[in-house]
């Protein structure tokens, strides 16, 4: 029998992060250091790389102040997701005066659209939900961000 996926498989209290800055560039180098720190990417330069080619051909804000960037390439082993809270509202490109507060970071390996697909749908879940999103919004530390997942 197989196991259903949980977005709780690809989250961990150290892989939250909280930014206090509002520029787009600095906030992705950021996650992406955190994620080689965490030794979730082999090659921080080649992931930060394949991120922003894929942020240059659209923004990944999606609206309700969230953007989803991501990138999958060779060497990563298995997904994960670096959920970043910002204290400050940022422009992220969608337009339309539109800001984001809330960043899911996804990285994971190549040729598995399926995974990716089914962890963008759970962070969809949770962020299409006002309550879930403004407790994401109003969370403190770790646990609150891991929390407003729980059951997902």
């Amino acid at each position: 029998m197989e196991k259903i996926m949980q977005i709780t498989d690809y989250l961990s209290e150290p892989s939250v992060l909280f930014l206090d800055s509002t520029d787009k560039n600095e906030v992705l180098a950021s996650m992406v250091a955190h994620a080689a720190r965490l030794g979730l990417v082999p090659d921080e330069h080649a992931f930060k790389k394949a991120l922003l080619e894929r942020e240059a051909l659209m923004s990944t804000d999606i609206g309700w102040q969230v953007a989803i960037p991501h990138a999958k390439m060779p060497g990563i082993p298995e997904f994960f997701v670096i959920p970043t809270i910002l204290s400050h509202d940022s422009d992220w490109g969608g337009g339309e005066g539109q800001t984001v507060r809330l960043i899911f970071l996804i990285g994971g390996p190549s040729g598995r659209q399926t995974d990716y697909l089914k962890i963008l749908s759970k962070i969809t879940l949770v962020i299409k939900n006002k309550t879930r999103r403004e407790s994401l919004l109003k969370a403190q530390d770790a646990k609150s961000v891991l929390a407003a997942f729980a059951g997902l």
